[in-house]
């Protein structure tokens, strides 16, 4: 499988998305307090819950997908392990940031 070689900047983009994800979650809840003590009703409440979860998980799932660029396999996790905060590949040791090649 041919890894690309901007690969870290998709690391760095799919990262980026998940902060924007979880900030812009966390700012549309605050405007739906707003708006449902306005409206005297827990309903914009929960959509935002449900919007910004959503968001918010499926940029974490997309981040923990990310591909190693010298092996391929899931960065982040294997079969025994689930580790968000490596510093290198789960399964090859690739430091993280360094040349795949």
């Amino acid at each position: 499988m041919p890894i690309p070689k901007d690969a870290w900047q998709d690391y760095r983009r799919r990262r980026r998305r998940l902060i924007g994800a979880a900030a812009g979650g966390l700012v549309l809840l605050g405007l739906s307090i707003r708006v449902a003590g306005a409206r005297h009703s827990g309903k914009p409440i929960l959509a935002a819950f449900v919007l910004s979860a959503g968001a918010t998980l499926f940029a974490s799932f997309s981040l923990s997908a990310f591909p190693c660029p010298k092996c391929g396999k899931p960065f982040t996790y294997d079969e025994n392990t689930r580790d968000g905060f490596t510093r290198a590949c789960v399964h090859c040791q690739l430091p993280k940031w360094s040349d795949p090649t």
